[in-house]
This record gives C-alpha cells, structure tokens and sequence, in this order.
C-alpha cells in the first residue's frame, strides 16, 4: 500500500492554477493557505481559492480549473476526487 500525504494533492491543485491563465491562488497567510485538502472516509475534498483575472469569465475559468484539478489528480495519483471546490476571492 502506498500512502499521499494531503501535500501532494496540494501541489498538484497548486500546478492546476498555474495552468490555467486567468486563475491565480491567493497568496497565503499564517492563517489561510489558498489550496486545502481534505480526506474523510477515503473521500478527498479540495477546496481552492483563487483571484481572477479582472474581464475573464468567472464560470468558464472556475469550470476550467474544476476540471483541470480533478483530472490532474486523477492522472498522477488514480485518486478521483469527491469534490473540487473553487471559490473566487477576488480579482486581479
């Protein structure tokens, strides 16, 4: 058996922002990092928050990176992912 360690799941939601050219993680804090990663009942949950680009779509960049993380995920570690959430902080 081989085990991730949630930051793994974090840099890979970490290269899926990048990816996508309108996203951008916020930047963290002593308090808040911009991607977390949860694992409950063998169920991974991730939730990031990004600012983005000021004129960009907001659904069709969130859809994007949504899709990119779940996929990215799913290629590198054959873990699907229970739930990609997206929230938008703000915008650049």
């Amino acid at each position: 058996m081989i085990a991730l360690s949630k930051g793994v799941f974090e840099t890979i939601a970490q290269i899926s922002i990048d990816d996508v050219e309108q996203a951008f993680a916020i930047e963290p804090t002593a308090l808040k990092k911009p991607i977390q990663c949860k694992i409950a009942n063998n169920r991974l949950n991730v939730v990031a928050e990004i600012k983005v680009k000021y004129g960009a779509n907001v659904n069709e960049v969130c859809e994007s990176l949504q899709t990119r993380i779940f996929q990215n995920i799913l290629q590198m570690t054959s873990l699907k992912c229970n739930l990609v959430d997206v929230r938008v902080n703000g915008f650049i």
